[in-house]
């Protein structure tokens, strides 16, 4: 058929239906329409990676635009996020203004025929975060709209940096009710990192939203509307495979769906053996693009620990893993709670705990990782 394929299998990159988050955007949406003094205005996306937080954020970033909001984005992964806000806030307060520049006579020729002029460059405003936000936040509530704020990969932040822009957010949004409002993404980690700094209380008082594995009903809207909506159709019995091998994790969606699409895309149809030619290719990518980069971040304790569980089909006893570490349950407890921060494993209820990511059991008994 030569359509093209409408999943979109990479990270940051929004996909083609976004199902299942209606209740977040719900609630950012009523937020900004409430202001300062709704708990949403300022609130953390908190995932394990590829679940979905920056596609997120690109989607709160549309919806405030759509209210006639100006939004800015930035990364806290890279040094220098408060001067980078600062510029950013004041190019938006300068465009709001004139649009005309100035213009001053710079030569006149004999007998003043042909008069000559150049621009003159509008004098930089020296300027620092609290007053670059305050002022755009002030331009911005004559108009009636506001400022979203949207700050990637917070758990990567500079300490201080994050301090700073904490400190200044707490003055502008919250105490002086500027129309400023913020929304950052983060790994669970920063739990444990920048959310347990009492010098960042403004971060610690943010609302949270898991971003967590879509319901298999989200996952079916997600893979079947794609597909249609471009012209070709899937079994039901391929669909039922799929929603159940992605486990409902979002990027692991988009890579089933781009590969049992492109395993025969000039067919009509998508038959479950072209989703089980996808599993298996978003299988070996997976490992590769998510579990391999967090595997090297781990402890030896940690990969031991996900060995052990490596051995059980499903679902992994807390006490069993204990054993096979020869290590107590209290031990065995402090690297549990280290990897559901990793995003490598989730509670399963009571004493159990199960793999974050499903193709991860797999990947550890297959690799040459020990």
């Amino acid at each position: 058929m030569g359509t093209r394929n409408p999943f979109s299998p990479s990270f940051g990159t929004s996909p083609p239906v976004l199902a299942g988050r209606d209740d977040i955007l719900d609630g950012v949406g009523d937020a900004l329409a409430t202001g300062p003094t709704h708990p949403d205005y300022t609130a953390l996306f908190i995932g394990v990676r590829g679940a979905g937080k920056t596609v997120m954020l690109n989607a709160v970033e549309d919806l405030a635009r759509t209210r006639g909001w100006l939004a800015l984005s930035d990364n806290a992964s890279s040094a220098g996020l408060p001067d980078r806000l600062t510029r950013a806030a004041s190019d938006l307060l300068a465009g709001l203004g004139p649009t005309e520049p100035k213009r001053r006579l710079s030569s006149v020729t004999a007998a003043g025929i042909g008069v000559g002029f150049e621009t003159v460059p509008t004098p930089e405003a020296d300027y620092d975060l609290r007053k670059a936000l305050s002022g755009l936040g002030d331009a911005l509530a004559e108009r009636g709209t506001g400022l979203l704020i949207t700050v990637d990969e917070m758990q990567s932040g500079d300490v201080e940096e994050i301090r700073e822009f904490g400190s200044v957010l707490q003055h502008v949004s919250r105490r002086e009710q500027r129309p400023v409002a913020f929304i950052g993404a983060a790994l669970p980690q920063i739990e444990d990192t920048l959310l347990s700094d009492d010098a960042i209380g403004f971060l610690q008082r943010c609302s949270r939203y898991d971003i967590d594995r879509l319901s298999p009903q989200a996952t079916r809207r997600a893979i079947a509307e794609p597909i249609s909506e471009h012209g070709r159709s899937i079994d039901s019995a391929a669909l039922d495979r799929a929603v159940t091998a992605t486990s409902g994790y979002a990027f692991m969606i988009q890579l089933v769906g781009f590969h049992s699409w492109q395993a025969d895309a000039r067919s009509s149809h998508i038959t479950i053996e072209h989703v089980e030619t996808g599993i298996a290719e978003a299988q070996r990518r997976i490992g590769r693009m998510v579990l391999s980069p967090t595997w090297k971040t781990l402890s030896d304790v940690d990969r031991q620990f996900l060995l052990a569980m490596a051995q059980d089909d499903g679902e992994s006893k807390l006490a069993d893993i204990a054993d096979r570490l020869d290590v107590t349950a209290g031990y065995a407890g402090v690297y549990r709670h280290r990897l559901i921060r990793a995003g490598m494993i989730r509670p399963a209820g009571r004493g159990r705990v199960s793999f974050a990511h499903h193709a991860a059991p797999d990947w550890l008994r297959n690799q040459d990782i020990q």
